[in-house]
């Protein structure tokens, strides 16, 4: 049986002054989000130890870091040497766990005709779970409560963290690369994308009904890249919006458990965030050389409502800006 819980954005409650809304210092129930970084030199020395988000990272207390995706800028080649090299970056970051999903950046356009060399695109995705997905990952991500992993498909990840589930699922933008299919075997490609889904969708379905509410993270802009288009399936390849499922089934989610549901994605530039639905929010989160910076976001719960505050690790100050 689920238990209803109300959600309300911290950051839209009128009744607050700003010094109240200005987060308060952290606690357990705080975890940091970050994508679409590093793409420029600015992102990288930010990162670095010592460095404005580096440091402001290891002065903050938190539970664990997500990056959903996009390690490096599309215009960079996806070279064995670069993917290290920003991993080690990434990965210096926090001495918590460190959770990571796939970005489109990473794989699937890796075979663009303007960058030099260029890969296939499942090749490359299989590189980057090797070295994202190592031992001493597995481990760092075990400190977690009831961490586990999908068993066809390592990147989709599941722990409890402050009474909330949290899950990750593998969507990538082209749309979860069925577009741009430049050097690989585009039945293979299509083949892939139908298995991803499948997979998605299951690890969606399998909620943990005693959690508090739900955070699903993932790389792709799905609402901003939404088209009207037939969704994709296994029998339509062509033509086809491959997001359409996923706004669906996150939708029906949401409406089933009736708590606090908050989708976080990287992908597109606007740093905002949404109310979807009554208890759906999403969280367009900061980076795509827009905006270099880090989400803080707490927990909070308040006399039966669950609260999800959200803010800017580098300022400290609430967002507010709202997706359109």
């Amino acid at each position: 049986m689920f238990i209803t819980v109300s959600m309300t954005l911290a950051l839209s409650i009128g009744a607050l002054s700003n010094n109240e809304l200005m987060v308060t210092p952290a606690s357990s129930t705080d975890f940091l989000v970050i994508a679409d970084m590093p793409y420029t030199p600015i992102d990288t020395d930010n990162l670095r130890e010592g460095g404005v988000l580096g440091q402001k990272l290891k002065d903050t207390p938190h539970g664990f870091l997500m990056h959903l995706g996009d390690i490096k800028a599309g215009s960079q080649p996806c070279t064995d040497e670069l993917l290290k090299q920003n991993k080690q970056l990434l990965r210096n970051l926090t001495e918590q766990s460190f959770i990571y999903t796939p970005g489109d950046n990473e794989w699937t356009d890796c075979d663009r005709a303007n960058l030099s060399p260029r890969y296939d695109e499942l090749e490359r995705l299989a590189f980057i779970k090797t070295i994202m997905y190592t031992q001493e990952y597995q481990q760092q991500a075990e400190r977690l409560t009831e961490y586990k992993t999908q068993v066809n498909m390592k990147e989709n990840a599941r722990w409890q963290f402050a009474g909330v589930e949290f899950k990750t699922l593998h969507i990538a933008g082209t749309h979860n690369g069925r577009r741009q299919i430049l050097m690989t075997d585009r039945l293979k490609a299509n083949e892939a994308a139908v298995q991803r889904d499948k997979l998605n969708l299951e690890w969606l379905s399998a909620a943990n009904p005693d959690a508090k509410g739900y955070v699903i993270g993932f790389q792709a802009d799905i609402y901003t890249h939404g088209t009207e288009q037939p969704a994709c399936s296994e029998s339509v390849v062509d033509n086809c919006d491959g997001f359409k499922v996923y706004r669906e089934a996150i939708a029906d989610f949401a409406e089933s458990v009736k708590k606090p549901v908050l989708v976080i994605h990287g992908d597109t530039g606007p740093y905002c965030q949404q109310s979807i639905s009554e208890h759906l929010t999403r969280l367009n989160a900061p980076g795509d050389y827009m905006v270099s910076d880090i989400t803080r976001v707490r927990i909070t719960p308040n006399e039966g409502q669950l609260r999800w505050q959200i803010s800017s690790l580098k300022t400290g100050k609430p967002l507010t800006r709202e997706c359109r």
